[in-house]
């Protein structure tokens, strides 16, 4: 008994610290509120009033721009998102990718282009200060134009993400467009890669017709998911052949090539047997894996319906909390759990 006196509290000391270094929350390792958004961040596709938490800020009017928690908290207002163009206009969310928290570090594109014409609602952004064009994203397509970017979502290593997006953040959108391919370049040479979608379909592109419902491919000019494998086969899902494009609205998975457990949202609803809506997060394959209500129910708004456009979430294998109990009791107290 004496010795368990002794050992309990350095015991919880211990535990705490596993605690606090398994969830990223030492003091000093995250940075304002968009820790909240390490598991879970959305946008939503209409503005709504809170009824329940109310954002640090004491605004409860939740705007399409904001990024949010699964939690029912704003991580960063519209503004926030936009703070190195000194914007004070909502300019909408339209695509995200919590890349690090620490070093708030968020890619995304807006649903607006910015009055100064610094980027286009179609470009890729990041809170760094990058700026991509839309059409170097389709270089490897052979298309031209601005075609609108729905979803993104970075594959790689956490070290190649960062320092792919060192080089791009020093690299004006100008330079980009006097030389597309150094994106695809600049990809391989960190071993990353940029999944994304399209607002429109391009029947000519360079070797097949894309689709806004098809993930693509920035690094290799290729499509990783048609609309087709993205939904369950009792889904007439994928043109010119099954029936209908659903489109891909927001797209999220792990950071390997792993695409099982990627999650999704459409840009039109499904009536049939295997419904849902264009709010609802779905599993690749295999239906619905959140509820749109439960997405924002933290939030207690009065509308039954208020779509899912922007989404993150954290799909990587993280490790067990309890993971170092057996050591420390072992250690300490002699006790085998």
């Amino acid at each position: 008994m004496r010795k368990l006196s002794i050992w309990l509290p350095l015991l919880l000391i211990l535990l705490s610290i596993a605690f606090l270094i398994d969830n990223n929350q030492v003091v000093g390792q995250t940075t304002g509120s968009l820790v909240a958004c390490k598991d879970i961040a959305y946008s939503t596709e209409e503005d709504f009033l809170t009824q329940g938490p109310v954002p640090v800020d004491g605004n409860p009017i939740i705007s399409d721009g904001d990024l949010l928690s699964g939690s029912g908290g704003v991580c960063m207002r519209n503004r926030e998102l936009l703070r190195v163009w000194d914007l004070q206009v909502d300019l909408g969310l339209d695509a995200v990718d919590v890349l690090d928290v620490e070093r708030v570090l968020v890619a995304f594109s807006t649903e607006l282009n910015d009055p100064s014409k610094r980027f286009s609602a179609g470009d890729l952004l990041t809170t760094w200060g990058a700026v991509i064009p839309n059409q170097v994203l389709l270089t490897l397509f052979q298309v031209q134009g601005d075609r609108g970017l729905d979803a993104v979502h970075f594959v790689g290593t956490r070290d190649g993400i960062l320092a792919f997006n060192q080089t791009a953040t020093a690299i004006s959108r100008d330079e980009w467009l006097r030389d597309p391919g150094k994106l695809s370049g600049e990809l391989r040479r960190n071993g990353i890669d940029i999944w994304f979608s399209i607002e429109g379909t391009v029947l000519r592109a360079a070797t097949v017709s894309i689709y806004d419902g098809d993930l693509l491919s920035a690094a290799h000019g290729s499509i990783v998911l048609s609309n087709a494998a993205l939904l369950p086969n009792a889904v007439p899902a994928g043109l010119p052949n099954r029936g209908v494009d659903f489109g891909l609205d927001g797209f999220t998975a792990s950071r390997s090539t792993e695409l099982r457990d990627g999650r999704f949202s459409t840009e039109i609803l499904y009536r049939g047997e295997l419904a849902f809506t264009d709010g609802d997060v779905l599993k690749v394959g295999d239906g619905i894996a959140i509820h749109d209500e439960d997405l924002y129910k933290p939030f207690e708004p009065k509308a039954d319906f208020l779509g899912t456009d922007a989404l993150y979430i954290r799909l990587d294998a993280q490790p067990q909390r309890d993971k170092f109990l057996p050591m420390i009791l072992k250690r300490f107290l002699g006790v085998t759990p």
